[in-house]
């Protein structure tokens, strides 16, 4: 009797095993490609209407397959040939002030406006053939980050982290005070696992923080801080003019130059053509006076450099459960994002641990809470490496992509590309609030350098 019915058992094991989740008709694994519709329409600050000359774009989150659609009068757009699997939706529309008024009814402030969506692990099978994406308008702003190097040179050859810098952009064409803009490198989960304290995405559920009691909105509203460092000024003693740049440096030295460290030990650089010279720059996030106002020691390699100017740090951790990090470093594998933003009372803004704390401890860490109303620019890093990539950080209105360096310690930068130069040879750069289609790779970082 238990032989038949073990011999039942696996005959009902090998039949429910000729279907698949994605919805593979021959039981062979070849896959039977299927029809899908993604289903485009504005926000209800728009009045929902449907988004029309939208491109749509589904990746496949296993393979890498792409596929491209434009949505109809209707919002639709339709992909009539997709191999079932897991994708990822991306959706982007740029409205020319003259359709804005046409299609909403008053005049637009900007000559374009760029709207972004994307929806994470859609599953296109035989069963499930549409979803619908609701995009949002990007938030335009005169500063952009227009560049960020963080992968750093050669690690024995050149200067390895030390390097590091990110480029801030007059994109607009009117003088912009730096003084009092806040540059914040943000903070989430590094790996794509779910469980109980993050989204369906991987990200972290900040609204399950101790202490917290924004709601959902926790995860929506706002973005979480590791650092924040804040241009100093009174509100005109950094002006930038259309088309200049701001560099911001971990360590504002020539790079290309030996040094010697806090320690008194010589640092040489052996191949010079693998690094820069920051010495120029125009800030550099100098702790040091900091670390000793905490009772911390100065690392090693936070040199200050008296001709450029030092940062103030805004936020380096919670009083008392301050970060250990002992400089301005950027993670060289782009596990990083970045956010610039302008606003009052930034003290009183809250910090949180993240969600997986249970109970505060000595080493427990604390991320500053961020509006995103408040955010001007925002650029999305990722590890290079497909299989290491982790959850978006910025609500796709901020940044609907990411863009990624080819390694880490390669001297290769992110960087914007020029979307037009004006007759008096000012460049106006990319903004579309989507770091795949606004940034290239730069084979070697290039302070105040352009793009092709």
């Amino acid at each position: 009797m238990k032989q038949i019915i073990s011999i039942i058992f696996l005959l009902l094991m090998l039949f429910s095993c000729r279907s698949d989740d994605f919805g593979s008709g021959s039981g062979s694994g070849n896959l039977v490609p299927v029809t899908f519709t993604v289903q485009v329409r504005y926000d209800s600050y728009f009045g929902n209407k449907q988004s029309k000359n939208a491109v749509v774009t589904l990746v496949n989150n296993s393979s890498g397959d792409t596929y491209t659609a434009t949505s109809g009068d209707n919002g639709a757009a339709v992909f009539a040939t997709v191999i079932p699997g897991s994708y990822k939706v991306t959706v982007s529309k740029t409205m020319p002030a003259a359709e804005f008024l046409s299609a909403f009814g008053y005049t637009s402030p900007v000559p374009e406006v760029h709207f972004n969506g994307v929806q994470e692990n859609v599953i296109v099978n035989a069963n499930v053939t549409a979803t619908s994406i609701e995009i949002k308008s990007a938030r335009l702003g005169d500063l952009v980050i227009k560049q960020v190097y963080y992968a750093g040179s050669h690690a024995t050859q050149g200067a390895s982290f030390r390097d590091q810098f990110i480029e801030i952009y007059n994109n607009s064409n009117e003088v912009i005070y730096a003084d009092g803009l806040f540059i914040a490198q943000l903070y989430g989960k590094n790996n794509m696992t779910v469980n109980a304290t993050s989204l369906a995405n991987g990200q972290f559920d900040w609204s399950k923080s101790l202490g917290m009691t924004a709601g959902s909105s926790a995860n929506t509203d706002y973005v979480y801080a590791d650092y924040v460092l804040q241009v100093p000024g009174s509100g005109t003693q950094y002006p930038l003019q259309p088309g200049q740049s701001l560099v911001i440096a971990q360590n504002g030295s020539n790079h290309k130059a030996p040094l010697v460290d806090n320690t008194g030990v010589p640092v040489t650089v052996l191949n010079p053509s693998l690094t820069v010279d920051l010495s120029t720059a125009d800030f550099e996030a100098y702790l040091g006076d900091f670390k000793l106002s905490i009772g911390d020691t100065v690392y090693k390699y936070d040199l200050q450099n008296p001709a450029v100017k030092d940062l103030t740090i805004a936020y380096w951790g919670k009083t008392g459960y301050w970060n250990s990090n002992n400089d301005f470093l950027i993670d060289n594998l782009g596990r990083d994002s970045f956010a610039i933003f302008r606003m009052n009372d930034f003290d009183a803004l809250p910090d949180y641990a993240d969600p997986t704390v249970a109970v505060v401890g000595t080493n427990t860490r604390f991320y500053k809470q961020i509006p995103v109303s408040v955010i001007i620019d925002g650029v999305e890093l990722q590890h290079f490496n497909p299989n290491s990539q982790r959850p978006k950080m910025l609500g796709s209105a901020v940044d609907a992509s990411f863009i990624n360096t080819d390694a880490a310690f390669n001297s290769q930068s992110v960087i914007r590309k020029t979307k037009t130069v004006l007759p008096d040879g000012r460049r106006i750069l990319e903004d579309t609030n989507n770091s795949a289609n606004d940034f290239v790779k730069l084979s070697m970082a290039n302070p105040r350098g352009f793009a092709l």
